[in-house]
């Protein structure tokens, strides 16, 4: 009875580390003065966009897709970084 008792809650404890978590939303950042922050040099929707800022004289942005994406407002020259600084 022990065993499978033991044995019940060690296969409970397993599923629940097995259950995916809920997906967290990126922020949404009021302006770029609060983006930075967070993120000092802004933030690139891509590794391509971030080369491209440090190509014409930047910072390197962190790069992350959905904190870009859920900040696009903040990139008003729409080259893929939001906040570059």
């Amino acid at each position: 009875m022990k065993k499978s008792l033991i044995a019940a809650v060690s296969l409970a404890a397993s599923a629940a580390v097995l259950v995916p978590s809920t997906a967290h939303a990126a922020t949404t950042y009021a302006n770029c003065t609060a983006m930075h922050k967070a993120y000092k040099y802004g933030v690139a929707k891509s590794s391509a966009a971030a080369s491209y800022q440090v190509r014409h004289g930047h910072h390197r942005p962190t790069v992350s897709s959905k904190v870009y994406y859920a900040n696009t407002k903040s990139d008003r020259d729409h080259d893929g970084t939001a906040c570059e600084a």
